[in-house]
């Protein structure tokens, strides 16, 4: 089907501004862009959609995050990231079955889309049935499976490679595949190591927790006598990388970042879930000078507690300003950069998170009669400093409407509300 919307804005940050504007017309020909113009005579049998009211922006790419988490929302405040992984989601994750998973993953997705994202990452388990939700919601996602513990390591590894050869490239190209070592504290370099390999031969990324609280850089030195990243690049992990994206990295050191840089990695930041778990702020002046690409996660619903990237946008950009305490440091633009092309660079999705021709029709259209758009002084500012999810329309992934108008099209989520709320109580009790 071919759409033209017409009369819509668009953020044009090429031309100097990071505030312009500009009115246009934007074809949808079958799953991509086809013309972006000034006015375009709508081809015979053309569906034409009027998007005067409507500011239209990429859909956010959201790099890293636990989706079925939203079963565990709100069971643990608080606590440190160890006590609550260890005292609180482990166990309860150990009584998750498929069905579990799946509306966990539904109900994560339903607020993700309500919100404007369209891409997703997931590290977790079962991942089958986190694809199955990711197929019926109609989005884009880099699914991973967690190996999170340091038994069996080459059982659990022979079945995260069997998920990434079964779905990569699935569902249209919408679904994507990686492998997801948990974290230096749960695998062993050896299976680290592994991981990277595989992942190489296959052409996909590594999913990682890394470097997220001084207590695992702490007894990863004590047990190899450096820092995780810097212990795998001395042994020769960076050396022919797969493309890594490396949740996290609150504590890092200029040789981190240089190796990490060097090796073509990305950084998924995840700054509410690292304020409510206690784990510290990142070094942002370090980042942003490091040449590492930088992106945007939420993490998991039970840590941060939701899965709302312009909420993480906006607490990411002002604790940037304030802990570098140079407002300069980051522009509009750049910020929104990192919460749409340089998240589909990460996670490995091409002509996503970018307004051009050719690009994947993955849109969001916020409505600027919203109060939070009024006055119209600063589409930009007003995108990332004052509006709300209360302010997305409608939702498009690859062409099709996966939200029109507040209306959820692929996931019933009064269903799904009701199956998280029954599961959810018998796990309470994990």
């Amino acid at each position: 089907m071919v759409r033209v919307f017409t009369s819509a804005k668009i953020l044009d940050t090429g031309r100097g501004s990071d505030d312009a504007t500009r009115v246009v017309d934007i074809v949808v020909d079958g799953m991509k862009i086809g013309r972006i113009a000034d006015h375009v005579d709508p081809p015979e049998g053309a569906r034409v959609v009027d998007a005067s009211r409507y500011l239209v922006t990429p859909g956010f790419v959201n790099t890293h995050g636990h989706l079925a988490m939203t079963l565990l929302r709100g069971l643990a405040d608080e606590v440190s990231l160890d006590a609550w992984l260890q005292n609180y989601m482990f166990p309860r994750e150990a009584l998750m079955n498929g069905d579990d998973i799946y509306y966990g993953t539904l109900l994560a997705l339903a607020e993700g889309i309500m919100s404007g994202t369209t891409t997703f990452a997931d590290m977790y388990f079962l991942e089958d049935d986190v694809a199955r939700a990711v197929v019926e919601a109609g989005v884009r996602a880099n699914l991973s499976t967690g190996t999170a513990s340091l038994d069996n390591e080459r059982g659990k590894l022979e079945k995260s490679e069997e998920f990434v050869v079964r779905w990569n490239n699935k569902a249209d190209g919408r679904i994507k595949t990686s492998f997801g070592p948990h974290a230096p504290y749960t695998t062993t370099p050896a299976f680290v190591r592994e991981n990277f390999e595989r992942a190489c031969e296959l052409g996909v990324i590594v999913q990682f927790h890394l470097h997220e609280t001084r207590k695992e850089i702490e007894e990863f030195a004590a047990a190899y006598g450096a820092s995780p990243i810097s212990y795998y690049a001395d042994q020769g992990y960076f050396e022919n990388p797969p493309r890594l994206l490396a949740a996290h990295c609150v504590h890092m050191t200029a040789r981190d970042t240089e190796i990490l840089r060097d090796a073509g990695a990305s950084i998924a930041l995840n700054v509410r879930s690292n304020l409510k778990l206690g784990s510290g702020i990142a070094d942002y002046r370090l980042l942003l000078g490091s040449g590492v690409n930088l992106c945007v996660g939420t993490d998991g619903a039970a840590s941060n507690d939701n899965v709302d990237m312009l909420e993480e946008l906006r607490v990411l950009g002002l604790v940037m300003k304030g802990s570098t305490m140079d407002v300069s440091d980051i522009s509009n633009a750049s910020l929104l950069a990192m919460a749409t092309s340089n998240g589909a660079q990460a996670l490995g999705f091409e002509g996503v998170g970018i307004l051009s021709e050719g690009a994947a029709a993955d849109l969001v259209l916020w409505d600027l009669e919203d109060e939070s758009f009024c006055p119209k002084n600063n589409m930009v500012s007003h995108l990332i400093w004052s509006a709300n999810s209360r302010a997305v329309d409608s939702v498009m992934v690859a062409g099709s409407w996966v939200m029109e108008h507040r209306q959820l099209l692929g996931i019933d989520i009064d269903k799904v509300r009701f199956e998280v709320a029954r599961r959810a109580r018998r796990l309470a009790g994990g």
